[in-house]
């Protein structure tokens, strides 16, 4: 039997504290645990929810009756290398954080500028996360998965539908894992890190429960640009408003509802069509 919890609050499981209570939330450690999980979510016509850290995810209201299956019990992780090369291998579960102390660690290049998002490797993949411009598929070498029936794959980079802030495990499959790629570095990577982490600081609300970036950034434009220039920075609904230091970022003020989520979400849909015809297009997913 795999482990599971009853009745718990979905808001701990997404980084903006939003959200109803999962009947159940599942915890498997293996391979064998995801695949039963699979099997029972067809066979009960139940959703199967992966959830990680859920820093781009918010979770409806009410009673969620689904396949809710955390990855934080999906921690190992190989080092290996090969003359200047190191090579990560590590489960969905594994954090950025324990990343990042491998990478300063051995002054490793090519993780810096991910270095301060608040994911695990399984759903950076999933949503190919990346800040500062770069990606994690800039660094991503091969992707463990499990197939809808149960199958475990191992794909090359190249032989994933992968883009910005988007791939095909959006459609469905288990990320399990990820190899990723990084090289020793003549540069100072602990102090690069550091500074990254301070611009951060610096721009984004990092004291408040938030999803992070709200809307992807539409071609030509910044996403954060759009909202500000119609009013948007700061501004409120009940307890959830898009954040005074980056109008891309919904911050939760205390007690926030998802329904007052999305209203602000639908305000700032609406005003940035009528004033630059340009459709937002949300970076955070609503599940389930």
């Amino acid at each position: 039997m795999v482990e599971f919890e009853q009745n718990i609050n979905l808001e701990k499981f997404c980084t903006i504290k939003i959200g109803g209570k999962a009947k159940r939330v599942y915890f498997p450690k293996s391979f064998e645990d995801i695949v039963y999980l699979l099997k029972k979510s067809q066979d009960e016509n139940k959703r199967f929810i992966p959830v990680g850290i859920g820093s781009n995810i918010v979770f409806r209201d009410g009673v969620l009756d689904e396949i809710f299956v955390s990855t934080s019990k999906l921690k190992k992780l190989i080092i290996s290398n090969d003359n200047k090369n190191f090579y990560i291998n590590a489960e969905a579960g594994v954090s950025f954080k324990h990343i990042v102390n491998i990478v300063k660690k051995y002054n490793l290049e090519g993780f810096e500028n991910l270095s301060g998002i608040p994911a695990s490797i399984g759903g950076a993949v999933v949503m190919n996360a990346g800040a500062f411009g770069s990606e994690i598929f800039d660094i991503l070498e091969e992707v463990l998965w499990i197939d809808k029936g149960g199958n475990l794959i191992r794909s090359k980079k190249e032989e994933i539908n992968y883009g910005y802030r988007h791939t095909q495990f959006q459609n469905g499959g288990f990320v399990l894992g990820a190899k990723l790629k990084l090289k020793l570095s003549e540069k100072n990577i602990a102090d690069i890190i550091k500074k990254h982490l301070l611009e951060r600081n610096k721009k984004q609300p990092l004291n408040l429960p938030t999803a992070g970036s709200t809307f992807k950034n539409p071609k030509s434009y910044k996403a954060g640009y759009l909202l500000e220039k119609v009013g948007l920075k700061g501004y409120r609904i009940g307890n959830v408003a898009f954040s005074e230091k980056h109008a891309n970022f919904t911050v939760n003020l205390g007690n926030a509802t998802f329904k007052e989520l999305i209203k602000l979400w639908e305000e700032a849909e609406k005003r940035v069509l009528k004033e630059f015809g340009i459709q937002l297009s949300r970076e955070v997913q609503i599940l389930p």
